[in-house]
């Protein structure tokens, strides 16, 4: 079972718009480093939405290459029909992942009977386990969120779907509604960068799915929760409150920027490129950032 802080690698470009893999190697092994428990790619983090079919192989290939085995690897899987997820799925089992990270299919608003039989067609499919991934805060995918009985009657009639990840708006109290209604070893995950991370433990997420740069702050807190100190990882969240409401109360794309630039100043990037179409970033905003970032002696502080 995947549990713990898991997050989503971003997707290094050079300034010319291609992924810098030399770079994607570096960042896997900096969050390596810094001892997460599971690792994932190909996510809105990945800026997925802005690669070709084979970008996102690459990147599947180089973090599996990177991870060998050390810890689970998930990969994101957000095809437009179920036939292509199913193509897709048995395509990337090479790189031998730990989960498929799902989003529906988004072009068409086709009813939740439709995503629930997505999922457990697909589940059906692969061997690999899934995760239902639920991202309403993102605009194309307002319309594919799903009530807590559906995604429960995912994992009912498929047993191969075994978490969900639950972000945006209110996610906390959905996971508080959803718990009662899974079978035992079907886990929920937080996402939305961690912004919610200590409601979303309380109300029986089994870990977290943030972005990458500065997860000591969730690994600290983590291993205090598992310890039954949940008053230590309070503590811990509120003192890296500031640097998250920064990053993930910015809006998905500038959070982009600001992670690419945090990881830029470190020297494990070389440019902090974002694909376009993308919002546009302010760089007076940095010292401030910086700022904040140094206050907490991070390890992305010290590179």
């Amino acid at each position: 079972m995947i549990e713990g802080i898991a997050p989503i690698l971003f997707t290094p470009f050079s300034d010319s718009g291609d992924i810098d893999v030399d770079a994607l190697r570096r960042i896997t092994r900096f969050e390596l480093d810094g001892g997460v428990h599971a690792i994932g790619i190909n996510g809105f983090a990945s800026e997925a939405y802005k690669l070709t079919d084979a970008e996102r192989r690459l990147n599947a290939e180089i973090v599996a290459e990177e991870v060998a085995g050390q810890i689970p690897l998930i990969v994101g899987l957000a095809a437009g029909s179920t036939e292509a997820a199913i193509r897709q799925a048995r395509e990337l089992e090479k790189f031998q992942p730990a989960a498929y990270m799902v989003l529906p299919p988004n072009t068409m608003d086709n009813g939740s009977a439709s995503f629930v039989d997505h999922y457990v067609t697909l589940g059906q499919a692969t061997d690999v386990p899934i995760i239902v991934q639920q991202a309403p805060h993102i605009p194309g995918y307002r319309h594919t969120e799903l009530a807590v009985e559906a995604l429960a009657e995912i994992a009912l009639r498929s047993s191969n779907v075994r978490y969900y990840k639950i972000e945006g708006p209110g996610s906390a109290d959905k996971m508080k509604d959803l718990a009662p209604l899974l079978g035992p070893g079907i886990s929920m995950f937080g996402g939305g960068g961690g912004i919610s991370a200590l409601r979303e433990l309380r109300n029986g997420a089994a870990g977290l799915i943030p972005g990458v740069g500065f997860n000591e702050i969730f690994i600290d807190a983590w291993d205090k929760w598992t310890q039954g100190d949940s008053d230590g990882a309070a503590d811990i969240i509120q003192k890296g409150d500031a640097l998250v409401k920064t990053v993930s109360g910015s809006g998905h794309e500038n959070s982009l920027h600001l992670r690419k630039q945090l990881m830029k100043r470190a020297g494990l990037i070389t440019s902090a490129a974002v694909r376009r179409p993308t919002v546009a970033f302010d760089e007076n905003t940095l010292p401030d950032f910086y700022r904040i970032v140094d206050e907490l002696e991070l390890r992305i502080a010290q590179g």
